[in-house]
């Protein structure tokens, strides 16, 4: 297996086993729980995706702080024990950050050997793996908040709705919240990227993840399934390529100077939707 580090925030690799049928150029090749299958490609994910001086690492240092006010300000107005679920936790970056500020705190994934590095890094979190939508009963809690990252462009588009609705049936009524986020915007300057991309991924079949998703249809689909947007943030204005450019500490400046709740979340590269059920 030979891994490839993508030029935008995506993580691909090529393999000789055979690719299942492609759906469409926007559309994935491999699944997640199939991409993330292998221990070489969760070791690579978060080594080298999240490694020390990447794109994503830093998208991640901007988004951080601002997890953590949502979660203080929304314990200040809550006296009971707060309880959290991370679906898609992966290797658990976001679940280990918020764990300290919560009562108690459960993650679940799909790939086993994702939940094995999670439990390295997480201390009092409970850790799950399992397919919700197999096995409902592994979430028979009602949970105050539901972390959701990097997931709706991971996922096969079919499979969206049917785990939003699935997150709905647990989320606490009616001042429950759910954060999810896109890191892949297509009103973004990250974009033609992206279409370029598209267009060479046809002819190189090498298994990308390109997708993306607009501000508009995300809203829409969190609308569908039961999720009304209260707030929305945005990290990520300058392509990603100038961070491996002499320009990445300006590049840094400015993405970090834009991010947060500004009229121009819409045209940031990574969302974040603040949710509560409808």
């Amino acid at each position: 297996m030979e891994f490839l580090w993508d030029d935008c925030i995506y993580i691909t690799y090529k393999t000789n086993e055979p690719k299942p049928a492609r759906r469409g150029s926007h559309s994935m090749s491999i699944s997640y729980s199939d991409r993330f299958r292998e221990k070489d490609a969760v070791e690579f994910y978060d080594s080298n995706e999240y490694g020390s001086g990447s794109y994503s690492t830093a998208i991640w240092q901007l988004q951080r702080p601002v997890l953590e006010q949502i979660l203080k300000d929304f314990r200040r107005e809550r006296t009971e024990p707060i309880r959290l679920l991370d679906f898609a936790c992966g290797t658990g970056r976001v679940l280990a950050s918020l764990e300290p500020l919560l009562d108690s705190a459960e993650g679940i994934d799909i790939s086993e050997n994702m939940v094995a590095v999670a439990r390295t890094k997480c201390v009092k979190a409970r850790l799950l793996v399992g397919d919700i939508l197999a096995s409902p009963e592994l979430l028979q809690k009602k949970y105050d908040i539901i972390s959701c990252f990097r997931f709706l462009l991971n996922v096969e588009p079919e499979m969206r709705s049917r785990v939003l609705r699935r997150l709905r049936e647990v989320l606490r009524t009616p001042d429950g919240r759910l954060l999810v986020n896109v890191h892949g915007n297509s009103r973004s300057l990250r974009h033609p990227a992206i279409v370029w991309r598209r267009q060479r991924e046809r002819e190189e079949k090498s298994g990308e993840m390109l997708n993306e998703m607009s501000p508009a249809g995300t809203k829409k689909l969190l609308r569908e399934t039961g999720f009304e947007v209260v707030r929305q943030f945005g990290f990520g204005i300058l392509p990603p390529t100038l961070y491996r450019t002499p320009l990445r500490k300006a590049a840094l400046v400015v993405d970090w100077s834009l991010a947060g709740d500004h009229w121009w979340n819409d045209c940031s590269i990574d969302m974040l939707f603040v949710c509560r059920p409808c």
